[in-house]
């Protein structure tokens, strides 16, 4: 029996690994500056969702973006959150009351120029990166999936 449990748990180990290697390795790489060089370089699960806050220039309110990959739609915003109704008038939105709306829209690559990435970040499980760390302000900033090999900040 015991002989077994080792089979048993070889083939769970093999298993495991081979479907690892046959699902492609995704990343969301932040490049900056206009050299476009690789400030950051993050993994990011298929289809969990994301996060991108700031505060909002013209109506100085916080904003949060939520989005998600997923191979077939790419990059896509399923709900911004913020609690001024500015902003989602800007937006051409609806909120629901609550401070948010549900959507999905499709993005693809991200472009972003602030004159003061004082207050924008990126989450993406557990890790945060803040523009301000890599970004000089009025820079442009550009979020894309990477798939396969690690990008190198």
């Amino acid at each position: 029996m015991h002989k077994l449990s080792i089979w048993v748990f070889l083939g769970i180990v093999i298993c495991s690994q081979t479907a690892m290697v046959a699902r492609p390795v995704v990343y969301l790489a932040v490049l900056s500056g206009d050299s476009k060089r690789v400030s950051a370089c993050l993994p990011l699960e298929v289809g969990m969702p994301f996060y991108f806050e700031f505060i909002n220039s013209i109506y100085l309110a916080p904003v949060r973006e939520t989005l998600v990959y997923t191979e077939s739609q790419g990059v896509s915003v399923v709900m911004v959150e913020s609690p001024s109704a500015g902003v989602f008038e800007y937006y051409g939105l609806q909120p629901d009351g609550s401070g948010s709306v549900v959507l999905h829209r499709r993005v693809g690559d991200i472009r972003i120029r602030s004159h003061n990435y004082e207050n924008h970040k990126l989450t993406v499980g557990e890790k945060t990166i803040y523009f301000k760390e890599f970004a000089e302000n009025g820079q442009l900033v550009i979020i894309k999936v990477s798939k396969g090999t690690p990008c190198v900040p």
